[in-house]
């Protein structure tokens, strides 16, 4: 496999220097005259470094799940739960279901390398190293057959004739027609919920292959645009702190009272306890 792998690191400052090093050696496709233009990288964190990237719906847990009633139940149901604006599309509905953890065929990702890290040791109670995947995903678009063929360049829209093949309506999936598509394809949300703006939120929308990490149609070339950055399971509390001092914890990155009450308890505890076992610094 040619997914290129760094670290261990224990603190920030070496996990940004590795993202500095991916993106000048994943040069864009394109002239940058501002911001605007630039081809963002995604960022996922995950608990363990020994895991794939696999949607939850493609998960052994959820083998027998029916991913048609699933949504059906959770858009009926959810309904009279949504204070906010009420989705007015399908996949509206879909990611809404990602990011309150429903199982889809959704991955999240980030734009924000420092939002993945916190993902990554967020409530991780392991003794193992974490990671925070990251990918081009506009290499990832390019490099999928599927997506090629309809000339897209860059992650997907939502509301694209191009991505009715990966989500099916919901009158259809009832009907018996299943997803099209084989390989995950990079797709940009609307912003349906204050989480997804706040998170820099991006999804990769899986069909029926389940594990990118292990599909070397797409990441067995040198070529391939997909990392990881390996964090020392001993440094999670370290690099906790490290966040903190940045202003990325909990209630940033939830923004909600329940989180805000969260963090003001660690804030004021008088003996804090550290989910990790702080690392000690030479001096």
């Amino acid at each position: 496999m040619a997914i290129r792998t760094f670290g261990p690191v224990s603190h920030i400052s070496g996990f940004l220097s590795i993202v500095t090093r991916i993106r000048s050696d994943w040069p864009q496709d394109n002239d940058v005259d501002c911001k605007g233009d630039e081809q963002a990288l995604w960022f996922r964190g995950q608990h363990d470094a020994s895991w794939g990237l696999s949607p939850k719906l493609h998960r052994p847990e959820y083998k027998h799940a029916d991913e048609s009633e699933i949504r059906h139940e959770f858009q009926s149901r959810g309904l009279q739960l949504i204070q906010g604006r009420i989705p007015t599309a399908a996949y509206e509905w879909y990611f809404l279901m990602q990011h309150y953890e429903v199982p889809t065929r959704l991955l999240d990702w980030t734009d924000n390398p420092l939002m993945a890290l916190f993902f990554a040791i967020y409530e991780n109670t392991s003794n193992f190293n974490a990671v925070v995947w990251v990918v081009d995903p506009w290499w990832l678009n390019a490099v999928n057959k599927e997506v090629k063929r309809k000339k897209i360049e860059g992650p997907m829209l939502s509301d694209w004739e191009e991505a009715e093949a990966y989500l099916p309506d919901l009158e259809d999936a009832f009907a018996g027609d299943e997803v099209k598509k084989r390989f995950p394809a990079a797709i940009d949300p609307p912003h349906v919920d204050r989480r997804l703006a706040v998170q820099g939120s991006h999804f990769m929308i899986f069909g029926t292959k389940p594990d990118l990490a292990r599909m070397k149609d797409l990441v067995g070339s040198k070529k391939a645009r997909l990392a990881k950055i390996v964090i020392d399971g001993a440094a999670l509390g370290q690099i906790e702190s490290e966040l903190e001092n940045v202003g990325i914890n909990v209630s940033t990155v939830f923004p909600d009272l329940i989180s805000l009450g969260r963090y003001l308890k660690r804030r004021w505890t008088m003996t804090r306890i550290p989910t990790k076992t702080t690392v000690k610094t030479k001096k």
